[in-house]
């Protein structure tokens, strides 16, 4: 494969090595950590791959990575720097992190200026005062952080605790060991970070939105909620620093669009706190309908997998605050109508079952046909067992394949599994794959 890649014209990296052993790989390992300094390119550790790729089939895959590759970093290099100064930065959800400005230091091939402290805990934890010399580390050489004071610090100057937000100047009250600005709806911060959050591409995938847009439409046009993007008008947005009639209908037309969103989307773009990704879909699968989700109960939440006491309680609290749950019923009534992601669920005749997909399906990508699966009810596992209801298999199946036929699993082609769940046959003639290269 990298030889097909090198062949093509793409940059590959020459340093390769290929381990048949558990000792083998330690050693190459270590070889790699001790020599790193000498690459022309940096590296903050190794990335390890099953080459045979009958067996990636058979490992497959969770939802973000694959199972046959993982990386292996490197321990952290550190050094120390002075605390100039510490300023408070605030989230989306109005939670304060206190960042410190270092005097600028060189560390894994980057010039520090900056790092994290997490909580003001973290800072009298860690023996941190204003000119304090202390340890840095980068995590996995890419965050820096603070690690505390050396033993012989001998700074004298406390790092104050804030009592108001530095963007809004509103009261901070603490919740365990963070602070947060209680100024939900109109610090600027805040709703920055939030309106941001909400149109990003795992939320409502409003395209060209960005941190900037969002500041440029607080400060040019007083925009103070999620709901006030869905009456914006062109000549509003005409009217701001380097929009044009064409990126200004861009936008308007990508924010109509967001309007039929997954539930799962919309669930996650309202900034639950707690609430990933992956919990909005499992929110959005259970309950099937907003209302539902609005609705539902401790008991209920608790019964899906994943979810426990904090995660409930967050869920809880937040539809139930008036506020909120304000700002969502203005979204619906200006047209916004999250599209419940189980449609079929109840009638069809897979749903409850588990169902792997191996191979090339004639005209379903693996993610096209996962998503049919879960909208009619079933769970898309990546790994054949006796639990495992159907394989849906396509060409070059693999040892899934072999694996469903050992233990006797019913086995689905595309046409048949589309027939199984009521969808309309496809004519494979008009999914011809695309050729990239010449063989």
């Amino acid at each position: 494969m990298l030889a097909f890649l090198a062949k093509n014209g793409f940059p590959v990296s020459p340093y390769i090595r290929y381990c048949h052993t558990p000792e083998d790989l330690k050693r190459e390992i270590d070889l790699a950590e001790q020599t790193r300094g000498t690459l022309d390119f940096l590296i903050d550790g190794m990335v390890i791959k099953v080459t045979d790729f009958a067996l990636r089939e058979s490992l497959g895959a969770t939802e973000k990575f694959p199972r046959w590759a993982m990386a292996y970093k490197f321990a952290a290099e550190e050094t120390t720097s002075i605390v100039e100064e510490v300023t408070w930065e605030v989230g989306r959800t109005g939670k304060l992190t206190p960042l410190a400005h270092l005097s600028p230091v060189e560390l894994a091939g980057a010039t520090i200026q900056r790092a994290t402290l997490n909580n003001y805990d973290d800072i009298q934890r860690k023996r941190v005062k204003l000119g304090s010399r202390v340890f840095i580390r980068r995590s996995n050489d890419v965050i820096p952080e603070i690690l505390g004071a050396v033993p012989d610090d001998t700074a004298t100057q406390e790092i104050q605790k804030p009592t108001r937000c530095p963007v809004c100047g509103a009261h901070v009250e603490e919740n365990g060991a963070h602070l947060f600005c209680t100024n939900s709806l109109s610090c600027r911060a805040q709703i920055t970070l939030r309106l941001a959050h909400y149109a990003s591409r795992d939320a409502m995938d409003i395209e060209s939105f960005s941190d900037k847009t969002a500041g440029q439409l607080i400060e040019a046009l007083g925009i103070d909620s999620i709901p006030a993007l869905y009456e914006l008008h062109k000549e509003q947005l005409i009217a701001l620093d380097r929009f044009g009639e064409k990126k200004a209908q861009n936008l308007l037309d990508a924010i109509e669009k967001s309007k039929t969103r997954p539930l799962g989307a919309f669930l996650f773009a309202l900034g639950i706190p707690n609430v990933g990704n992956k919990t909005a879909k499992d929110l959005a699968k259970r309950f099937s309908t907003l209302d539902a989700v609005r609705n539902a109960t401790r008991e209920e939440l608790l019964a899906i997998p994943d979810v426990g006491g904090i995660v409930a309680e967050s869920i809880l609290s937040f539809f139930g605050d008036a506020n909120i749950s304000a700002q969502i019923d203005q979204l619906l009534a200006l047209g916004v109508a999250p599209q419940s992601e189980l449609a079929a669920n109840i009638s069809s005749p897979i749903a409850g079952k588990t169902i792997v997909v191996t191979g090339t399906l004639p005209t379903l990508g693996r993610r096209e046909a996962e998503a049919l699966i879960e909208q009619n009810g079933a769970k898309a596992a990546g790994s054949v067992s006796k639990k495992t209801d159907y394989v849906l298999y396509g060409e070059s199946a693999g040892s899934k394949l072999d694996k469903a036929r050992e233990l006797n699993i019913p086995l689905l082609t595309e046409a048949e599994f589309l027939e199984l769940i009521g969808a309309p046959a496809r004519d494979e003639s008009t999914f011809a794959p695309v050729k990239l290269f010449e063989e």
